[in-house]
């Protein structure tokens, strides 16, 4: 549907399906890299170069897209609500994930530089560190997305619009 002929319900609900579309993607990925860290992207065609390329992307778009959030939406959302103010559970949430991420990063740069390092435990192991905070982060705030709690907090129509969704 066009931005331009949504109803005001519509508008309401645009930021949590979005959002659970967008997170769903990334667990589903973080998930898909636990799997196939036994070796078994052999079977989908990829080298380990090429696994641990793809593993790589996957952490670029998770921190690119919690830039995107703190720059584009947590401010405009933050005058009314306050789950996405600066010093909210959210941006918290971001930094103990990023925390998770800078280990991931690390571990793929290890593997990169000498891949006879790579071992499946401990990549996974590395996964597993961050997974359920993340989870349970990219869950509430799309939970805090819903529409009626939107309504409860203040944002307007006007302020939705200004979103990316």
């Amino acid at each position: 549907m066009s931005r331009t002929n949504r109803t005001d319900a519509e508008w309401y609900a645009a930021p949590s399906s979005g959002m659970a579309r967008i997170h769903k993607g990334f667990k589903a990925a973080f998930a898909e890299n636990h799997r196939l860290a036994d070796g078994s992207f052999h079977k989908y065609g990829m080298s380990l170069q090429g696994f641990l390329h793809h593993a790589r992307s996957v952490a670029l778009s998770l921190d690119g897209h919690h830039r995107g959030e703190e720059a584009s939406i947590f401010p405009i959302l933050a005058k009314h609500h306050p789950a996405f103010a600066n010093t909210s559970a959210h941006v918290a949430s971001h930094k103990i994930i990023h925390d998770g991420l800078d280990r991931y990063n690390a571990y793929l740069d290890k593997a990169t530089t000498n891949p006879k390092s790579y071992n499946a435990a401990e990549f996974r192991a590395v996964i597993e560190s961050f997974k359920e905070p993340m989870e349970r982060h990219l869950d509430q705030e799309v939970r805090d997305l819903e529409p009626t709690t939107l309504r409860m907090m203040g944002v307007t129509v006007d302020d939705l619009k200004r979103l990316p969704f």
